[in-house]
């Protein structure tokens, strides 16, 4: 009696490699391809021609963003770095690294980081990121009538409450910018000489629209 042809050990362990190889490479693939969807639904202006118009000067910008600073919470002898969240906004991922740089580039000493959230969020959302991050932000519900074009994006302001920068933290559907310095280096120029102020609008992104309460 002829017995079975019996495959290898090695053969059969080569064919699972290769299988799980491949498994992976799909789900990547998969990945990849749902993000690039993801990014060009969202792509779109900074700020669009519906959006107040103000926002396209730094001189006109600048009144209306620094009447925010004397009612930030904390002390004020820094630089401050405001940021402008929308929990629901999914265009968070992509700028996140420029925020997480921002923030353990510099002190609590040497940088104030706010984090104003959008008017429709909710106490228990404002509850759970204090939980989540601790002293080092501080955040808070945007008021009502605040009418920024979208976010994610920021505001940097002199120990003085001047504004230094408004805008996006990049642009494109990775929201890359030319230099990771940037804003780095932003932050250094205001607590020394001085910067700006400077507007940085012009442009698209994965951005989302700035809620407010009557939406």
């Amino acid at each position: 009696m002829t017995r079975p042809h019996q495959i290898p050990s090695q053969m059969t362990g080569n064919g699972k490699t290769f299988l799980l190889s491949a498994l992976i490479f799909i789900w990547l693939a998969a990945t990849l391809a749902g993000l690039w969807w993801f990014q060009q639904q969202n792509i779109r202006p900074f700020l669009t021609a519906d959006d107040d118009s103000r926002f396209w000067q730094a001189s006109q910008a600048a009144p209306l963003l620094e009447a925010l600073y004397p009612n930030l919470p904390g002390e004020n002898g820094s630089v401050t770095l405001l940021h402008f969240w929308n929990p629901d906004c999914l265009c968070n991922q992509v700028s996140q690294r420029h925020f997480d740089l921002l923030v353990h580039s510099f002190t609590s000493e040497q940088l104030r980081v706010v984090v104003m959230a959008a008017p429709t969020v909710s106490d228990q959302q404002l509850q759970r990121f204090r939980e989540l991050n601790g002293e080092r932000l501080q955040v808070i519900r945007a008021p009502q009538d605040l009418n920024i074009p979208a976010s994610p994006g920021l505001a940097l302001y002199s120990a003085e409450g001047k504004l230094g920068y408004f805008g996006a933290y990049g642009f494109g559907a990775l929201c890359t910018v030319a230099n990771d310095d940037f804003f780095p280096n932003i932050v250094r120029s205001l607590a020394s000489d001085g910067y700006g102020p400077f507007v940085n609008v012009a442009g698209s992104g994965c951005f989302c629209p700035w809620p407010t309460t009557d939406q």
